[in-house]
Formats: C-alpha cells, structure tokens, sequence
C-alpha cells in the first residue's frame, strides 16, 4: 500500500473512532492509550475493541455496559492518533523529550436522550446539548524507563490544560502494569459550554480541575494479539458538581478488551 492510501486508511479510521467517542467513551479508551509503537516499521499500532462498564454521562449515577473501538497508529514515531487524539511531534531535541502539534477529540458531557437527564425532569430554557469538539493544541512528553509525564494545551470553548504522570511496572517481557495520575484544568467558557447548557446567567463558575487514578493492565497474548485490562476513577470539580445534571461528582470506568498489533 502507498503512502497515500495509507494515510486516506488512517485518516477513515480515525473519523470512525471518533463518531463512536460519545459520553464517557472518549474518557475510559484513552486509558489503554499505551505504546504500540514497532521501531522497525514505519507504520504500526493496534486496532481493537474494549467493553466497558461507565457511568451513562460524566456525571450520572447509572451505569451502563458498552463498546468502543481502540485505534492506535503511528507513522515512523512522527505521526500518530492514539485513541482520541492526533498529532505530530516536530521537536524532539532528545531521546526522553519531544513537543508536537495536537488534535483532541472531545465528546460532549451530556446528551438529551440519556436515560438519566430525562430523570432529571424538563432542564431549564437555554440549557443546550454541549456538542462534540475538535480542539488544537500542543504538548510535551517527556520519558524516562518507567515513568512517562504529558502535558497538553489545547484550544475548545476555552483553553483547556491537562497532564498525566506513568509508571510502568513491567511484570515480563509480555505483561506491563502501569499506575497513572492524571488531571484536567477546564476553562470557565468549557465549564459552563459543557456542565451548563451555555448559559452564563445560572452559572456562578470558575476554571475547574478534575483528578484521576487509573491501574492499566497490558498484555501481549503473542506478537499479533495484546489484551487490555483496567479501571479509572475520576473526581469532578465542585464546580462541575453543582451543576442541575450531575448526581455524583466521583465515577469509575472499568474496560477489557483485545487487539491486533500490526
């Protein structure tokens, strides 16, 4: 396959992942976001699927089972989309550091036909549907072994910062555990775009941080098939939390699932 097609394959499977990251979807994927990379191919990665167990929204508190496509692919450790996001490292001065162009996808917190917003009773006039965002930015990586920290700063209905710190603990040469602090500093504008329905007048918000704990489980069934495990637990800013949608400001997601390393 040539170069162009290639990319045309990657950019289709991309736009598909990114149709099926509603709700908590996006938010649960990205924690198998791990390295598939092959450093003896130019293209590599993984394509697969996870079933999880999630909160219906952000914010809700039923739960309901899903799936979600898992598409990991990456261009010569230049190009890649991971999951929910894109980019391509253009500054990478040495072998623990690197900087790059960034495309996040960002599925709106809420829809109106979730089970648990229509218990809620008739929201009031204004109170919009957030929609689904394609937000620009850069970030920063820097590895070292075990440990891995990213920070990210992308463009939305605000500006939105958000980072992660990894260690792996590698069990064998086929299983790696990996324990990952993560954090997401929303805009006020991203606050009141997502959690109040983009009316200012009921919202008395500032910029929110909400926090993460996750255990990730990776392994590699053979060198075509890897399995992966795990579960994130997530609080909301109490800001977010005042919000008239949500019913619990701290959920969980637990994911299982399989995929092909090509």
């Amino acid at each position: 396959m040539n170069l162009i097609k290639k990319i045309a394959a990657v950019s289709m499977l991309s736009a598909c992942s990114s149709m099926a990251m509603a709700d908590v979807v996006s938010d649960a994927t990205s924690v198998a976001d791990f390295d598939a990379r092959d450093e003896s191919k130019d293209w590599s990665g993984m394509l697969g699927l996870a079933a999880l167990r999630a909160p219906e929204y952000w914010g809700s508190e039923d739960d309901e089972t899903t799936g979600a496509p898992v598409i990991i692919v990456d261009y010569k450790d230049t190009a890649y989309f991971r999951v929910n996001r894109g980019g391509f490292w253009f500054w990478k001065p040495s072998d623990t550091f690197r900087v790059g162009a960034l495309i996040k996808l960002r599925p709106g917190a809420w829809e109106d036909d979730d089970d648990s917003i229509e218990d809620l009773g008739p929201l009031p006039d204004g109170f919009d549907e957030p929609d689904a965002q394609v937000e620009p930015g850069i970030n920063a990586l820097w590895q070292s072994g075990p440990v891995s920290a990213e920070l990210q700063i992308t463009s939305g209905e605000d500006t939105n910062v958000a980072g992660s710190f990894d260690y792996r603990f590698t069990m064998s040469k086929q299983t790696a555990i990996t324990l990952r602090l993560g954090f997401e500093v929303l805009g006020e504008d991203e606050v009141i775009y997502q959690w109040y329905g983009d009316d200012s007048s009921i919202a008395d918000v500032d910029e929110s941080t909400n926090t993460s704990l996750a255990l990730i489980g990776t392994t590699r069934i053979n060198p075509s098939w890897t399995v992966f495990y795990g579960a994130q637990t997530t609080e909301l800013d109490s800001d977010i939390e005042d919000s008239i949608i949500v019913e619990e400001d701290t959920y969980t997601v637990a994911f299982i699932g399989a995929g092909w390393n090509f």
